[in-house]
């Protein structure tokens, strides 16, 4: 990361207060442009952490965040880029290619057809916006790649201002998007509401290339190792693509690996007993991968510590193992999380159930979250369980027999 002189972040600081207090962006434009010359990445987003450390809710600065980004735009230091990022099937080449076909589709087909139903209000314009805007939807599996994967990686390192800020961003698009889709297929159509939620939409989905391809890689290229990015890409496959082919196969040049933590198969013949018999490392590595649950356990200083067991239910990333529980929510159920982890660090309860089906899933999940404690009822952390009972709730009658 650079190293920030107290001046220069003062400075940074001043321009933003002003434009959080409702400044105009031509004299906050013209703030920095009178303090600097050229600003790194890591400038902007420390004088946003700080602004959190002062008090700002993040949900606030994702409103400020495109005047950010526009009186920074083309004043941001570039870096060479790393020549990896050029390599097919790279998770950074992957994002690039889907923004490239973004944008395409906004600036090549959605708008232009939005001008053209405007003149002519003929169907089959209409059709096209329609099938412009469904396929735009898609763009939730390229920003939920990288909430899952790339906003632990940067949390891991200690960037955890801007993920806070972006996967706001993400789910105003989200919910943008929507809007524009239900506003489309309304009949009649409100002309002008229509306008104005597609090119509103349009903006936003564009500055959140920006803020991707000109900020957040450049921050991530300072402190991921290859073997992050390994880790990236072999979760891929957990969410999918937006609008490319499922992209090469690729690896990191091989590295040779510092000594880590001993692995399963070299303990194979050590044996844990517990309070009814005992089983060795492979067997019980073995049991708890196959069970029907998707299972997270927190430790008692709200780190995750591991993630296992034989269902897919939600997408994680190994990025995310060390970091706070909270930082791997959304910021709408955050809120939710923190409570969860009130209560059981003050005793006020041990287990919590909920129930829901995600639109997105069609399927009826069952989350439990207990409280562990040892024997002498220290809390040790929390075991999240998470269960697709579907299947389960569809069961009648009796089965004795194969």
């Amino acid at each position: 990361m650079a190293n920030l002189s107290k001046e220069r972040q003062e400075a940074l600081l001043k321009i933003l207060h002003y434009i959080q207090d409702g400044g105009d962006f031509a004299t906050a434009k013209k703030m920095f442009q009178e303090a600097f010359d050229k600003v790194d990445v890591s400038e902007i987003t420390a004088a946003e952490r700080e602004l959190i450390a002062q008090g700002l809710d993040p949900r606030k600065i994702q409103y400020l965040c495109n005047v950010h980004a526009d009186v920074f735009r083309g004043n941001i230091k570039e870096n060479k880029e790393n020549p990896d990022f050029s390599m097919p099937g790279h998770p950074v080449n992957t994002i690039k290619q889907e923004n490239v076909v973004i944008k395409s589709l906004v600036n090549d087909f959605l708008l232009p057809n939005l001008k053209k139903w405007e003149d002519n209000k003929s169907d089959e314009t209409l059709d096209k916006i329609k099938q412009a805007l469904s396929d735009l939807a898609t763009i939730d599996k390229h920003y939920a790649r990288k909430e899952t994967s790339l906003f632990p990686l940067m949390t891991k390192y200690g960037i955890t201002a801007p993920p806070q800020v972006m996967w706001g961003v993400d789910d105003k698009i989200r919910r943008l998007i929507k809007q524009a889709n239900e506003i489309a297929n309304t009949d009649p159509i409100d002309a002008e509401k229509l306008d104005k939620a597609i090119k509103e939409t349009s903006h936003e989905v564009l500055e959140m290339i920006f803020k991707e391809e000109d900020i957040m890689i450049p921050m991530i290229d300072e402190v991921a190792s290859p073997e992050d990015w390994e880790n990236v890409k072999q979760e891929e496959k957990q969410i999918g693509y937006t609008l490319i082919n499922p992209p090469m196969n690729w690896k990191p040049k091989a590295e040779p690996k510092a000594a880590g933590p001993i692995s399963v198969d070299n303990l194979s013949s050590l044996f844990i007993n517990f309070k009814e018999g005992s089983l060795n490392l492979k067997q019980l590595s073995a049991i708890l991968d196959m069970l029907p649950f998707a299972l997270t356990f927190v430790d008692a200083n709200d780190k995750v510590a591991y993630f296992g067991g034989g269902a897919n239910i939600f997408p994680h990333s190994k990025n995310a193992i060390g970091n706070s529980v909270f930082s791997c929510h959304t910021p709408a159920s955050k809120p939710i999380i923190e409570k969860i982890f009130k209560e059981f660090h003050e005793g006020k309860k041990n287990e919590i159930s909920y129930w829901f089906t995600p639109k997105k899933m069609g399927r009826k999940l069952y989350l439990r979250y207990y409280a562990v404690h040892d024997d002498n009822d220290q809390y040790l952390g929390c075991l999240e369980v998470a269960q697709d009972i579907t299947d389960i709730e569809k069961l009648t009658g009796q089965k004795k027999t194969e």
